[in-house]
């Protein structure tokens, strides 16, 4: 019986594979030390590699450290929401979602809000990551805020991407605040904040004015 050769990998697919593993190693000290604790010679250590092949694939810790928060979101992803055409935002969907972002491990939302902070710096590895990740989450919650929108739960005249905008960038806010400030609930804070930035207690009240069973 004759048997197939067993395939070698070629160097694109070790090259693949040493930065996964340099990546995982990166979260796995984030995880434990924090974003400060991270160096090339423990990244290295801990992935099995030499210093000169982890700056070889990432050149500073920047970079290491952004490539770790792309991971994370593969691994985690902080917007767990019904993407299909049609959906709406559901708001105890997201509550749920929030609240287990904020169980998530402390160092990776500080690196999460370390690194938003330096992408504001021109050419740092940060800024076309959250370029991406904002543009992402604007399309995701556009189109789920129009739902809400279509169900007569938001306000009609509401442009469904600049509120996105802001429920983004309330969302973050409230991420920050909350590691300076551990006395509120992010959860609720985030869907009150939504409805007072969709109109949602107008839209309902006028629902109930409009509706002939109460005699209005």
């Amino acid at each position: 019986m004759s048997t197939a050769p067993s395939r070698k990998r070629g160097p694109y697919q070790r090259s693949r594979e040493r930065r996964e593993q340099i990546v995982l190693a990166v979260v796995d000290l984030v995880d434990e030390l924090g974003h400060d604790g991270v160096t090339t010679a423990l990244v290295a250590a801990r992935s099995g590699s030499s210093e000169p092949t982890v700056l070889y694939h990432y050149p500073t810790k920047d970079h290491l450290l952004v490539a770790a928060l792309e991971r994370m979101d593969d691994l985690e992803a902080q917007i767990q929401v019904d993407t299909e055409e049609g959906a709406m935002l559901d708001l105890d969907k997201l509550r749920a979602n929030a609240d287990a972002t904020q169980v998530t491990s402390e160092h990776r939302l500080r690196l999460f809000v370390v690194l938003k902070g330096q992408a504001a710096t021109p050419g740092h590895p940060a800024g076309e990551y959250f370029t991406r990740r904002t543009e992402m989450a604007m399309l995701i919650f556009a189109r789920l805020i129009a739902g809400r929108q279509r169900a007569g739960l938001a306000h009609p005249g509401l442009d469904p991407r600049e509120t996105a905008r802001q429920v983004i960038a309330l969302w973050e806010g409230l991420t920050f605040m909350r590691l300076t400030d551990p006395t509120f609930d992010v959860g609720q804070s985030l869907i009150d904040g939504i409805r007072r930035l969709t109109g949602e207690n107008w839209m309902r009240a006028l629902a109930v004015l409009n509706d002939p069973a109460h005699g209005f």
